[in-house]
């Protein structure tokens, strides 16, 4: 068993498993994913309008899916077309939200195709280093993101499958963070313990809050965005600093 020492917070977490958020967390899209809509609203649409790609709110697309404060599509996620066909539905609805209405459904097909292409999706520096350590270091680690169908095939591509023992796609699971069964189906596919369970991401609400308020110890990790909280980390390598018992 090793003890973790998370600097930030002053205060050593006894824990066996970290479970980590992909998207600006271990990996990152370029061109971004807002460029990627930009990119196929050009391509299918000759006479451009006045749109600002920033005002599509990404969550509110769910809402047809929200239940509560959980999100799932549980019969969409049953196998890769039907899921093709919810994420055809959310990329309308946002594209819809922006003025877009030429070319709609060909427009949002082409953005399934370009978001999933794993040569947009690149590591972070700090990556490769601080999962050997781990590693190494015998911690079970674990992929929970709201994410593709091919996340599999993103990360294996990336060169870092071989790190962990689960990869959670709310793709396929059909339920997205914070939803408290995707936490739930990570651990029981590691046979982890929640209290001995660090979750690590970009998204106070995702990553940090729902994994603190059902028992898991969270940081954040700033990357190039503003966080408020007091519990982040700068890097990954922060996260080698240990001592065994």
């Amino acid at each position: 068993i090793y003890k973790l020492n998370i600097i930030i917070n002053k205060k050593a977490i006894m824990i066996d498993t970290i479970l980590f958020d992909f998207d600006k967390t271990l990996a990152y899209m370029k061109p971004s994913h807002e460029e990627l809509y930009i990119s196929a609203i050009k391509e299918k649409n000759t006479k451009l309008f006045n749109f600002n790609i920033t005002s599509i709110e990404i969550e509110s697309a769910w809402s047809n899916w929200t239940y509560g404060n959980d999100i799932k599509h549980l019969n969409e996620s049953k196998n890769e077309k039907t899921y093709h066909q919810l994420r055809k539905k959310i990329h309308t609805i946002r594209l819809k939200k922006i003025g877009v209405s030429k070319n709609i459904e060909s427009i949002a097909e082409r953005i399934i195709e370009l978001e999933s292409d794993t040569k947009y999706y690149f590591l972070y520096e700090d990556v490769i280093k601080s999962l050997n350590y781990l590693k190494s270091a015998n911690y079970q680690l674990g992929i929970v993101s709201n994410h593709l169908w091919n996340l599999d095939v993103i990360v294996d591509n990336l060169g870092i499958n071989k790190y962990f023992k689960t990869i959670i796609s709310s793709a396929r699971v059909g339920y997205r963070k914070p939803s408290t069964e995707i936490y739930q189906i990570a651990l029981s596919q590691l046979q982890s313990k929640i209290e001995s369970t660090l979750f690590i991401g970009d998204n106070l609400k995702n990553d940090y809050e729902k994994p603190k308020k059902i028992g898991m110890d969270a940081i954040l990790i700033k990357r190039n965005s503003n966080i408020e909280s007091s519990s982040y980390i700068n890097s990954l390598n922060e996260l080698i600093n240990y001592t065994t018992q």
